[in-house]
């Protein structure tokens, strides 16, 4: 299989309204499960987990919002208390990014924290604000807690994202 080249060029975004006015983030319910049992799978390792947010985006007139509907993940290097990809076994991460659909996206990341609550660490701003400046999304599960927090990025800043959890 040859890798799908992506344009650097900003895509067309659709326009649709969203379903919910105030919401900034719709997450089906099979990817929020997707995510805890990661999550819970690293707990019984005592390791974070990590992976990405794949979905579409749209724009109306409250502004640029997102539908995600699948997590994809590759191999890890984890410990407790941090994660990251594994530069030296990426074939089925890099399969997995070259399988998007036409119109889907990359939208953010999720992560682990394990007994750290939902929060954003400063490497985890670090990272949100180099990969999705203006515009992304970073998901925190606590597994230990059994707490779930979603983050949006808005302009330069961060802030919490409203999200809706659809069927």
């Amino acid at each position: 299989m040859s890798p799908k080249v992506l344009s650097c060029d900003d895509p067309q975004i659709a326009e649709r309204t969203r379903r919910v006015p105030a919401a900034d983030v719709f997450v089906r319910e099979s990817v929020l499960q997707e995510m805890t049992d990661h999550a819970d799978d690293g707990l019984a390792d005592d390791i974070e987990v990590l992976g990405l947010l794949i979905g579409r985006v749209y724009r109306d007139a409250r502004g640029v919002y997102a539908e995600i509907h699948r997590t994809i993940t590759g191999d890890l290097i984890a410990d407790r208390v941090g994660v990251r990809f594994d530069t030296d076994s990426p074939d089925a991460f890099i399969d997995a990014v070259d399988s998007l659909e036409e119109g889907e996206s990359i939208v953010g990341w999720y992560h682990s924290h394990l007994d750290f609550g939902c929060v954003l660490s400063d490497i985890d701003i670090k990272t949100q604000t180099s990969l999705f400046k203006g515009f992304g999304y970073a998901a925190v599960v606590d597994p230990v807690r059994r707490e779930f927090m979603i983050y949006a990025s808005v302009g330069d800043g961060i802030e919490t994202a409203r999200m809706i959890v659809t069927d």
